[in-house]
């Protein structure tokens, strides 16, 4: 386990796949982007990373395969995995929710936190923007109410916004690194699957956490550059620098 303040290092004796699995499922005929975004945010974060489509679509797997690390398949690895990511890009695909129960790790987002309404997985992170967050759970979004419903639900919460709320139900960070340039569609994309790389090998609260700042710095990163002209994919380009200026080259 790593330090606190310390993202996992790899030992120096490792192998291919000790390092981290991830497994990303979603997708759809009309969002194949979505989880793209999430494969190039984690692709650098892990040792192999696995996509599979949930909706047979030539558009969406031949999108996933464009990314050079990515390996699409189409049986569900679900114990190959060290996480899971769900949801991202899903959309009306026709996937049972329930077949994620058996992730060792597991980070829903997007149109998977809908799947889930009602019967929240113990242990996930969640990932919901202020209106994901209301439906989940029928309340706003305030510090107070993300810890608790963290703790009701025995879940990490990252609820995203212009001040990010991390809880665990016990402990509470919040993340005020953010720019207007990161309204942009595709940018939350880009954060689960930072969280669910970061997740693999790490303390899940440490990487959700870690994961917000690190998102929020790339995005201030590129802002110095471009001013708010950056895209999704520029911001899962930029992750990798962010995360070693904030948490050490690993």
């Amino acid at each position: 386990m790593p330090k606190k303040d310390r993202l996992y290092m790899p030992p120096a004796d490792s192998r291919k796949g000790e390092n981290g699995r991830l497994l990303i499922i979603g997708g759809s005929g009309a969002y194949h982007g979505a989880p793209v975004l999430s494969l190039l945010a984690a692709r650098r974060f892990v040792d192999l990373l696995y996509f599979y489509p949930a909706e047979d679509d030539p558009q969406l797997i031949g999108a996933a395969k464009a990314v050079p690390e990515a390996i699409v398949v189409h049986d569900l690895i679900i114990d190959e995995a060290d996480c899971v990511l769900f949801g991202v890009g899903l959309d009306g695909a026709a996937f049972d929710a329930n077949l994620v129960d058996g992730a060792k790790r597991l980070v829903i987002d997007a149109d998977g936190l809908k799947r889930v309404k009602g019967m929240i997985p113990p242990d996930c992170i969640l990932t919901p923007h202020e209106g994901e967050f209301t439906m989940l759970f029928g309340v706003e979004g305030t510090e107070k109410n993300v810890k608790e419903m963290a703790a009701k639900h025995h879940c990490i919460i990252l609820k995203k916004g212009q001040v990010d709320i991390i809880s665990d139900g016990t402990r509470v960070e919040t993340n005020k690194i953010h720019n207007p340039g990161m309204t942009k569609g595709g940018t939350g994309d880009v954060l689960s699957g930072l969280v669910a790389a970061l997740a693999c090998k790490n303390d899940r609260f440490m990487a959700a956490a870690a994961a917000a700042k690190i998102n929020g710095h790339a995005g201030n990163t590129l802002m110095k550059k471009y001013g708010y002209n950056y895209c999704a994919s520029d911001l899962a380009n930029a992750l990798a620098e962010s995360a070693a200026k904030l948490y050490g080259k690993r």
